[in-house]
Formats: structure tokens, C-alpha cells, sequence
């Protein structure tokens, strides 16, 4: 079965091809950002996060055993055979122990959070399988079928590219490959 086409412009072809190289490089382009993107992401929640929460852990210790410490003075103290009500010290001792609980808690959510985007990561991997395969192996392909396409098209109309207008010899030249400007 023979197919015909009806190409009114061998330079519309030739854009064409131009057009799916460009954007091979730019989907490419942005494919190599979008995984560094990911990958500084993986990067933060499994050893910055960690090492942030452990910091705050053994700091927010402190601060308890700090706080203990100020109440346990504040109460062996005694005005006129009176205690204290020591009510600030116990506010910061409460807030002390309820940041402790809350950067513990923040420990189990990161650790969460990185078995999570793993698998994340593997269905982002599986969905850019087919943008991967079309920019490494569909567009050269399609661009190899228009480059056979285009040199069939210029045989046919009795034309040649421009590069082979600039390997032809020139009669002036005597045979050499000049280009002429």
C-alpha cells in the first residue's frame, strides 16, 4: 500500500526536526533537575532532619534538667517558715517537658517521613519512565526517520541541504572544499 504525502515546505520538515532536538535537551535538561531536585530532598529528610532532632533532643534535656533543678531550689527554700508556690518554675519545667516530647516526637515523624518518600521515590521513578524512554529512544528515532525523509524529499525536488551545498567543490575553487560566504 503506497502512501503519499503532501509537503508544501521541506524547511517546515526541517524546523520540525530542529524543534524535537531542542526539545529533547530541554526535557532531558529538566528531567537531570527534577532528580537532583528529588534527590537534595531525600538528602534533607534522611540525615538533616536526624542529626537537627538529635541536636534539639539533647538540648531540650537541658533545658528539663535545668528547669528541675530551679524548681528543686525554688521549693527547698522557705520565706519567713513559708514555701513558695514556685508557679514560674513549674511553667518552665511543664515547657521544658513538653518541648522534650515534642522533639522525641518529631524523631518518629522523620523516620516516617524517609520510609515514606522512598516509596515515593519509586513511583516518581516509574512515572518518568515514559518521558525517559521517549526523550532517549522515541525523538532520535523520529528525528533518524525525518533526516531519511528529508533526503528523500530533497532528491525528489531536485534540491540539496545546505551541507551538502557546503561540501560540494565550487568551479571557482578548482575542486577544493571551500564554502562560499
Amino acid at each position: 500500500m503506497a502512501y503519499s504525502a503532501n509537503v508544501h515546505s521541506i524547511d517546515a520538515v526541517r524546523d520540525l526536526r530542529a524543534a524535537l532536538i531542542k526539545f529533547q535537551h530541554e526535557g532531558k535538561s529538566c528531567l537531570d533537575a527534577l532528580a537532583t531536585e528529588v534527590q537534595r530532598v531525600v538528602q534533607w529528610i534522611e540525615h538533616d532532619r536526624p542529626a537537627y532532632w538529635q541536636s534539639q533532643i539533647r538540648r531540650a534535656f537541658d533545658q528539663v534538667a535545668e528547669a528541675r533543678s530551679a524548681l528543686q531550689t525554688c521549693q527547698m527554700r522557705s520565706v519567713v517558715g513559708r514555701r513558695p508556690s514556685c508557679i514560674e518554675e513549674k511553667q518552665n519545667y511543664k515547657k521544658a517537658k513538653l518541648r522534650l516530647e515534642h522533639c522525641e516526637s518529631q524523631v518518629h515523624n522523620v523516620k516516617r517521613w524517609a520510609a515514606k518518600i522512598h516509596h515515593e521515590l519509586d513511583e516518581f521513578r516509574g512515572r518518568l519512565g515514559g518521558p525517559q524512554r521517549m526523550l532517549e529512544g522515541d525523538i532520535p528515532r523520529i528525528c533518524a526517520i525525518l533526516e531519511k525523509q528529508l533526503l528523500a524529499l530533497e532528491a525528489y525536488a531536485g534540491t540539496s541541504s545546505p551541507a551538502e551545498l557546503n561540501q560540494q567543490p565550487t568551479a571557482e575553487s578548482g575542486g577544493e572544499d571551500e564554502v562560499e560566504s
